[in-house]
């Protein structure tokens, strides 16, 4: 709390992004269990996922240019406009895929735009690592809330009201972003996208990143797309109930963003993330083998403490260890293959259901977020956590 009475660029930069984060998580899975409502199979819950991911697939590289060249408040405030064209959008019936797809593809944009601003308004590596956990913990806070409220209103028949709440967030980010000092930026220089391409597969503590993040987020991402189905014919409860599931996440990441800084600042890298993504996976087996309510709710809870960690963990040595002129075409790379993980995961889901059946496609999901810890131990260099933040600053290639 000392950041944010001290530093003013951050306070409002935090301000936009905890509004920007109320709304997204109002609507995040209100509008999957809409499509789901509505069409009644798990392929449009996938459909609707893939959506959200796609446009970074082509979007995601010019994206991080433009943030690198341009000043990084000001694509943050077309990119919040833009988000909010793309929500109004989902007022209008049957275009809520079309919305999600606008609003994708301007969060390509916002996205590396907001965490590339991060650093430049706290440079000290210490105090950077405070502000990604304090934001992380209010992600969470609005995780726990959002989703319940979101897929509450969609059972009431309420969905317009959530799409309007997340239309109002993104109007009001934009101001509060607009108020920021001009930072970053190149105009009339070359920015090239294979710059940022070569500065992230270059290193091998970000190439390291990537692959792990990669598998872990694609399995992540299978196990979404999942979950309606889990809850509906395993645990036999109602669509609600993935607002609870949801909800415990959030206050597991609560948690988790409260523990993080010391960890990230003192543990190597690969150890936070090998410890991390092992204690997800297996909380993940033992909720996703639940036949009750409260034991999966208990169990999807417990895995946001070390998921919250490993998140804050990943962003910040993202943010540390790469040179500002690049940061915003690193971030947007690093943001186009989550992208792909996410399709990767979504597009997987239905198929591995098929083939194996939904308690054993559960399963193996859960199993393999546990090896994206065990690739994090075999990619990633041994550089202790303080250490590293140090010798990144100085200039020092330690991976």
């Amino acid at each position: 709390m000392m950041l944010l009475r001290r530093n003013g660029d951050f306070r409002r930069l935090y301000a936009a992004t905890a509004v920007d984060g109320f709304g997204s998580w109002l609507l995040v899975f209100a509008a999957p269990l809409h499509v789901y409502a509505v069409t009644g199979s798990a392929m449009s819950t996938g459909l609707a996922l893939a959506v959200q991911a796609v446009p970074a697939v082509v979007i995601a590289p010019w994206a991080g240019a433009a943030v690198d060249r341009w000043p990084r408040a000001q694509v943050a405030v077309l990119a919040n406009l833009a988000s909010a064209a793309g929500v109004a959008l989902m007022l209008v019936p049957g275009l809520v895929l079309a919305g999600l797809l606008v609003e994708s593809a301007a969060l390509c944009f916002l996205r590396p735009a907001l965490r590339a601003l991060t650093p430049s308004v706290v440079p000290d590596p210490a105090d950077l690592a405070t502000a990604n956990a304090l934001t992380t913990f209010t992600d969470s806070a609005y995780r726990m809330i959002g989703p319940p409220l979101g897929t509450a209103l969609v059972a009431a028949g309420l969905f317009p009201v959530a799409v309007a709440v997340d239309l109002a967030s993104y109007l009001v980010a934009a101001a509060l972003v607009a108020g920021l000092p001009v930072v970053g930026g190149a105009a009339g220089v070359r920015v090239r996208i294979r710059d940022g391409v070569r500065a992230l597969f270059g290193s091998r503590l970000l190439r390291g990143l990537t692959a792990a993040t990669w598998v872990y987020w694609a399995a992540n991402a299978a196990l979404t797309t999942l979950l309606i189905p889990f809850t509906v014919h395993r645990l036999g409860a109602t669509g609600r109930v993935v607002g609870w599931l949801v909800a415990a996440l959030g206050l597991g990441y609560l948690v988790g963003s409260a523990l993080a800084r010391p960890v990230i600042l003192r543990y190597a890298t690969r150890t936070v993330l090998l410890v991390g993504y092992a204690a997800v996976g297996v909380c993940f087996v033992v909720a996703f083998t639940a036949v009750s309510v409260p034991r999966a709710v208990v169990a999807v809870g417990l895995s946001g403490v070390p998921g919250a960690i490993t998140q804050i963990a990943t962003g910040h040595r993202l943010q540390v260890s790469t040179p500002d002129a690049v940061l915003g075409r690193v971030l947007a790379a690093f943001h186009l293959s989550d992208a792909l993980a996410a399709v990767a995961g979504a597009v997987l889901a239905p198929v591995v259901l098929a083939a194996l059946g939904l308690g054993r496609a559960l399963v193996v999901c859960s199993v393999v977020v546990i090896g994206a810890g065990v690739l994090a131990v075999v990619l990633l260099p041994s550089v202790g956590g303080r250490t590293y933040a140090v010798a990144t600053v100085a200039g020092e290639d330690r991976g």
